[in-house]
């Protein structure tokens, strides 16, 4: 696809001498950029159609000059702006670093002393900002760039001057869900330096433990809890939990100020936590000499060029994470409803709207660009690339069995803002379109596939047919705003919040004919299924609750476990995993819930950094908390062994109906042993198979397809085998967000989610490696 800035040579705008692109979103493109002194810089520029609102570049205008006047130590400086130039622009320094979420998904959570230091350098940097007279309303880990001089906060584009009337329409929301402070959401009160605060608590929570303090789940269950739940701050360190809480606090008058953070945080002997490893290598790879070693020629896209410029550069600050406008919907209780979050922005506000334009595939107003690729092994096969907004989620489907008329194929999910998105099934030879449906912007996290059905909650798709997209038996019934859904047995069940005049978890029978049902009962988290049986925990302390999905029947209820960190279904020995706040794990009969087995205690379990699995029928099953993999017996509950493991989050990826799950490949588990290492584990023994030391920093859980492992180390993504972990193949590919894999090969979402590419899968040898590289 050309780019109009970048047609083929260096060009320049205003003063500034453009590169590459580094990035895009919803709000408009990002380059590399070189000042008339040589100094490189981020150069964002706006999408035409915004630049044409004059509301929007009055604002943009506004923006720009109280953005300037920011110089604190912990902030990206604002350098020159032209809101009057027929492409609006504004250029930032470029800062060589990586996010504060891919530093903890590398390194782990930081040390207590390390999170005081960071809450120090926050609050200096917030107090910059509202010197300014500016909120920044979009604190979040990925507006955290940790560079080799420390923590700075970037971003600036979506803060609006204190007190000054904004250009959002009533209703929308602007911020993260998970760090979005309550009165940014109900709109019960006006959005002061306050809101910072509260992210800020969010973003250190994060930081101590490597989870948002309000759990996983959806745009719209992390939005009820920051507005009706009280966070989960047991697994933080001792020593800055009250500070943390402090900043929680749902009233914003209760909040302390940045500069009394300040006070409380600052400490002459603080550690420099960024430069000690893995984080100083981790920084060290997205220094700007990586940029300076590319001549500009290189680096400037253009039509036909076969390797995107984007391939070579370093990300630039702004690039990873984006602005999530939310449209609120009410009920009558005063609840948030919300429509998950989507891409819609790198720097500013980009409302979303219903109506208006033809869409093309992706929600834009062009098809997404398909680019062919070739046969051979290894190799690019084809490749996505939007016109506008991003692509959320990839989800490979297998081929039917033989006799089905269903081809192999891809789930693509594409946003242009919270309300605007597309969900296309990709052939996985070719990439060409077998069908494509509405659904709403954000991202498909938890989406589930079971007998020839989908479901994903996350963008509106409450149940549809993968061999042609349309809605599923009786789907049609359904309401929007689901919480999360599931597919158990013949039976779709929804969460919505409680109130409303509606009943808070509803099953829809997928068959015609089959009985609908509904109840009143705590559905916030995604369950844990067996068969028919769900297994959903309560807010606080009330235990869990088995219901049947079929009937709607309550089938029994446990209070014992108390609040429930993790839990789990554990199909070989049907009974249900469930891990209490005391560190308990206890083993329910799944008829009738009683405690079949209560093994020793956990150290350390909190929401969020915990989880539970069975071991595909090994016999064993899988916890993970603190560090630490653990294999237990699903029918005694005792302990058979423990591994080193680098963490949750770059292990365990999120599976059907939003729970986190291990990598389980015929010959056992793979998994992240630390920041570098990727390790097979044998089950049910828990002996390593094979490991293997790879160049660069785990981003990623692995994937594993057709006897072939995929893992994304730094820059790169490598092929091993799977029964000796042998290397076969290695390809560059920056900025991945996520991997996927069948028995063709693999996938990759990147470019800060514009592109989709497939690769074959390159051939596996008994012994060696070959680390050719594509990119």
């Amino acid at each position: 696809m050309t780019d109009p800035l970048l047609p083929g040579d260096p060009v320049r705008l205003g003063p500034l001498r453009l590169l590459g692109r580094l990035g895009a979103g919803g709000m408009g493109q990002v380059y590399l950029g070189r000042t008339p002194g040589g100094r490189l810089v981020a150069v964002k520029t706006v999408h035409q159609h915004l630049a044409d609102d004059p509301r929007f570049r009055a604002r943009f205008r506004r923006e720009a000059a109280a953005a300037r006047a920011v110089t604190g130590a912990h902030t990206a400086a604002v350098l020159d702006a032209d809101p009057d130039s027929p492409v609006p622009w504004l250029a930032t320094a470029f800062l060589a670093g990586v996010t504060l979420r891919r530093a903890v998904a590398a390194a782990g959570p930081l040390p207590a002393a390390a999170v005081r230091a960071l809450g120090a350098a926050l609050a200096e940097a917030l107090t910059a900002i509202h010197g300014a007279g500016l909120v920044h309303r979009d604190l979040k880990p990925s507006n955290v760039l940790v560079t080799a001089d420390g923590p700075r906060v970037i971003d600036f584009g979506i803060a609006r001057a204190v007190g000054e009337l904004g250009l959002t329409g009533a209703g929308d929301i602007v911020g993260t869900p998970g760090f979005i402070a309550p009165e940014q959401i109900t709109g019960a009160a006006p959005v002061t330096a306050a809101a910072d605060v509260f992210a800020l608590g969010s973003v250190l929570g994060f930081a101590a433990t490597g989870r948002n303090p309000f759990g996983d789940g959806t745009a719209a269950i992390l939005l009820y809890r920051a507005v009706h739940e009280e966070p989960g701050l047991a697994a933080i360190p001792a020593e800055v939990r009250d500070v943390i809480a402090e900043c929680l606090r749902k009233e914003p008058g209760a909040r302390p100020s940045p500069a009394a953070l300040l006070g409380r945080l600052a400490d002459p002997a603080a550690p420099l936590w960024w430069r000690t490893e893995p984080l100083r290598t981790l920084t060290a790879e997205s220094g700007p000499g990586a940029a300076e070693a590319v001549p500009p020629a290189t680096l400037v896209a253009s039509a036909g060029t076969s390797v995107p410029p984007t391939a070579l550069l370093p990300r630039a600050e702004g690039t990873e994470g984006a602005v999530r406008p939310v449209r609120r919907t009410w009920v009558r209780r005063g609840l948030l409803i919300a429509a998950g979050g989507g891409l819609a922005g790198l720097f500013g506000v980009a409302v979303a709207r219903s109506g208006g334009g033809s869409a093309g595939a992706d929600g834009s107003g062009t098809a997404p660009a398909h680019r062919a690729g070739s046969a051979a092994p290894g190799a690019l096969r084809w490749s996505l690339t939007t016109g506008e907004g991003a692509f959320g989620g990839l989800l490979p489907v297998p081929a039917a069995p033989a006799g089905k008329r269903t081809e192999d194929g891809v789930l693509v999910h594409s946003a242009t803002g919270a309300l605007d998105g597309r969900l296309h099934l990709r052939r996985a030879d070719s990439g060409a379109a077998r069908w494509e449906r509405e659904a709403r912007g954000g991202a498909p996290a938890g989406w589930q596939r079971a007998g020839g059905v989908l479901t994903a909650a996350g963008v509106g798709v409450p149940a549809v047919r993968l061999s042609s997209g349309a809605p599923a038996t009786g789907a049609a019934e359904v309401t929007p705003g689901a919480l999360w859904s599931v597919i158990a047995g013949d039976t779709l069940v929804l969460s919505y919040p409680p109130g409303g005049g509606a009943r808070s978890l509803r099953g829809l029978g997928l068959r015609a004919g089959a009985a609908s049902w509904g109840l009143e009962l705590p559905g916030e988290r995604p369950p844990a299924v067996l068969g028919t049986a769900l297994l959903l925990a309560g807010r606080f302390d009330d235990g869990v609750v088995c219901v049947d999905a079929a009937t709607g029947e309550v089938r029994w209820r446990q209070r014992e476990p108390g609040r429930v960190v993790a839990m789990a279904a554990l199909p070989s020995a049907g009974r249900f995993a469930v891990l209490g706040e005391d560190g308990a794990l206890r083993l329910l009969d799944i008829r009738d819930g009683s405690p079949a087995v209560r093994s020793r205690r956990v150290p350390g379990p909190g929401v969020g950094t915990t989880a539970l699995a069975d071991g595909a029928g090994t016999g064993i099953g899988l916890l993970i908390t603190g560090g630490v993999l653990h294999g237990f017996g699903v029918r005694d509950g005792r302990p058979r062994w423990e591994r080193p493991t680098s963490g949750l989050e770059s292990n365990w990826p999120v599976g059907g109906g939003g729970v986190r799950g291990p990598v389980l490949t015929p010959r056992g588990l793979l998994h992240w042993s630390s920041a570098t290492v990727l390790e097979a584990v044998g089950l049910p023994g828990g002996g390593r198979r094979w490991e293997r030391r790879l160049p660069g920093i785990a981003r990623l859980p692995p994937v594993s397809a057709g006897g072939r492992v995929y893992a994304a180390a730094g820059e790169v993504c490598v092929q091993l085998g799977l029964a000796g972990g042998a290397e076969a193949r290695r390809w560059r590919e920056p900025g991945l967000l996520e991997l996927a894999a069948d028995e063709r090969g693999w996938y990759a979402r990147t470019s800060g989610g514009r592109t989709v590419r497939a690769y074959n899968r390159a051939p596996v040898s008994g012994g060696g490696s070959s680390a050719s590289t594509d990119r």
